[in-house]
């Protein structure tokens, strides 16, 4: 009987652990073909761009299924604009953020950007006086290239991000939920464009 039980413990141990293992949260993978829950702001135009079927074996490319979301946009100064959505994750949940972006001809990078609620309101405060400035609360922001053709999956775990507004919110990472995340589009010119498609945006461990 005790081996039993003992053979039972160890069993819920590994399905618990198995389930850490798999823990992630789903920001989006626009496989519903939509993109409401993004506002979109300056230059950046947005629509669902249908994923190419690969002749050779392609790992990211095949777990990016049907639909990607497309940006596309001219710079003014190297800056084309950015998207944005409203969340409200635990970062003590998760340990990186994982994007697959798919490039062309159009280089550039994006900065994303994690918005934590520092002072714990449950929302972003912002002075709409100084270009809607986050006045309370901290901004963690990481910078990844566009590459040329195909998708590349980026995995980022969250000790690369850095702080993007300085003197403003609490200095120590995870001290508050996250409430938004925006992508913000550099081309690669001063009077270039961007011309990408992000997928599978996840937070996971």
């Amino acid at each position: 009987m005790k081996k039993y039980l003992v053979a039972l413990i160890l069993l819920l141990c590994l399905g618990v652990a198995a389930m850490g293992l798999l823990t992630f949260y789903l920001v989006d993978n626009f496989e519903d073909g939509s993109y409401s829950k993004w506002f979109t702001f300056d230059n950046v135009k947005l629509s669902i761009f249908k994923n190419p079927k690969s002749e050779k074996k392609d790992l990211v490319l095949e777990s990016c299924g049907e639909n990607s979301l497309r940006l596309a946009g001219l710079a003014k100064s190297w800056y084309v604009g950015g998207i944005g959505t409203n969340l409200n994750v635990d970062p003590a949940n998760y340990s990186r953020l994982q994007i697959d972006v798919m490039g062309g001809p159009d280089q550039g990078k994006i900065k994303l950007e994690l918005y934590e609620d520092s002072n714990k309101t449950g929302a972003i405060e912002q002075d709409a006086q100084q270009g809607w400035k986050v006045t309370s609360d901290k901004i963690w922001a990481v910078e990844v290239p566009i590459m040329r053709d195909g998708y590349t999956r980026y995995s980022i775990p969250f000790s690369a991000f850095s702080d993007g507004n300085p003197g403003t919110g609490s200095d120590k990472f995870g001290d508050g939920n996250f409430l938004r995340m925006q992508l913000i589009f550099v081309a690669s010119s001063q009077e270039g464009s961007v011309d990408c498609a992000v997928d599978n945006i996840i937070f996971t461990n």
